[in-house]
C-alpha cells in the first residue's frame, strides 16, 4: 500500500468525524508529492499518519493549517525523520480501565496485574482512579473515567491490586516529561478531555511509578 492511499484512507476511515484537523492534514498529505517522496524513503512502519502527525506536534510545528505543516515538515524533515525512525505509537488509554473494571473488581482479591504493551502503564492503576457509571460513582480522586453501563449492575468496588507490572517493547517512564510529552502529542488535537485524563493518570502513575519490562511477549 502506498503512502498516497495510507493517508486518504486515514483521512477517510479513522479521522473523518472524530478529528477534522487530522483529516484535512491526511487529505493533503496523501496530495503532496514532496512529502510522500520522503515517507517513501522509511520504513512502511514508520510512514503512518499518526506516528508522523505526533512527531510534528512533539516537535512544535504547526497541525492546523495545511499548508503551514507542509512547509514546517520540509524544511525540517532531517529532525523530523530521526524521530519517526526511533518512535512508535504508543497512546497509553487510561479510559479503558472502565471497561475492566467490573471484570477486576469481580475477581478473587487481591490482584496482581501484568499487561503486555503497557506503554508508560497507565492502566496498570484500576484501584488508583475514579469512575462514573451513569449515575453510580465508584472509587475517589481524580482522573474521573465515565463509562456507559448497560444490561450489567456498575462494580460497587474498586480491585484491590498489591503488585503490577507491565511488558512493553518500548515502555515509556511516567516520571520522564519528554515521555509524557509524548503521549501528549498522540493525543488527537481536538480531544481536549483524553489529553487532560492522561495528565491526571501520569501524575498517579508518577507517585508510584510502576515495574515495567522491556521485552516481546512473543
Amino acid at each position: 500500500m502506498t503512502a498516497a492511499t495510507i493517508y486518504a484512507d486515514f483521512a477517510a476511515r479513522e479521522a473523518h468525524g472524530v478529528s477534522p484537523g487530522y483529516e484535512r492534514l491526511a487529505h493533503a498529505v496523501s496530495r503532496d508529492d514532496d512529502i510522500l517522496a520522503l515517507l517513501a524513503a522509511l520504513p512502511p512502519a514508520r510512514r503512518q499518519p499518526n506516528l508522523l502527525f505526533g512527531v510534528v506536534r512533539l516537535l512544535g510545528g504547526p497541525i492546523d493549517d495545511p499548508t503551514a505543516f507542509r512547509g514546517y515538515t520540509v524544511a525540517n524533515w532531517p529532525a523530523i525523520e530521526a524521530e519517526l525512525r526511533s518512535r512508535a505509537t504508543q497512546t497509553n488509554e487510561a479510559g479503558r480501565c472502565a471497561v475492566l473494571l467490573p471484570v477486576l473488581a469481580a475477581l478473587p482479591q487481591p490482584l496482581a496485574l501484568i499487561e503486555v504493551g503497557a506503554s508508560a502503564g497507565l492502566c496498570l492503576y484500576p484501584d488508583r482512579y475514579a469512575y462514573r457509571y451513569g449515575g453510580t460513582s465508584v472509587g475517589s480522586g481524580e482522573p474521573v473515567l465515565e463509562c456507559e453501563a448497560t444490561g450489567m449492575a456498575p462494580p460497587a468496588r474498586v480491585p484491590e491490586v498489591v503488585w503490577r507490572a507491565g511488558l512493553d517493547l518500548n515502555p515509556l517512564d511516567v516520571t520522564d516529561p519528554a515521555d509524557v510529552a509524548w503521549l501528549e502529542a498522540l493525543v488527537w488535537p481536538e480531544h481536549t478531555h483524553r489529553r487532560a485524563r492522561l495528565r491526571a493518570a501520569a501524575a498517579v502513575a508518577a507517585a508510584d511509578p510502576p515495574l515495567l519490562v522491556r521485552g516481546d511477549l512473543v
